[in-house]
């Protein structure tokens, strides 16, 4: 009987995991998602490990079909924010570029493109 326990209740603390991964996803808590990571590490030795022997395929579908959909999801949220992280260091790195010096090469005062964070040329 324990054999029947100890899957379920695993890939349900595995699943557990997977949505505060998604919580601090939404919330860009860069702490928590570290956290996270290093829990779901732990539970990858202890999946392969699982023995489902003797148990029924149609109690296991339920559960494993709702890791795949936050796993799915989880990822999709990493995406989201590194295109986000990395139009933001563009956005910067490109408003850094153009905000050149103030005097032209002959000594004369120079309106140069202001400075910004935000492209507004959107």
């Amino acid at each position: 009987m324990k054999k029947q326990i100890q899957p379920f209740e695993t890939l349900k603390n595995f699943k557990k995991v997977l949505e505060e991964e998604k919580e601090a996803l939404i919330k860009n808590d860069s702490a928590k998602v570290v956290a996270v990571i290093a829990e779901k590490e732990t539970f990858m030795e202890v999946l392969s490990t699982l023995d489902t022997n003797g148990l029924n395929k149609e109690d296991l579908t339920g559960i494993v079909e709702e890791i795949k959909q936050l796993q799915e999801t989880n990822l999709l949220l990493t995406k989201q924010a590194l295109q986000y992280q990395e139009k933001m260091m563009e956005a910067i790195t490109d408003s850094a570029k153009s905000s050149g010096s103030t005097y032209s090469k002959n000594g004369q005062y120079s309106a140069e493109k202001q400075s910004s964070i935000i492209d507004q040329s959107l």
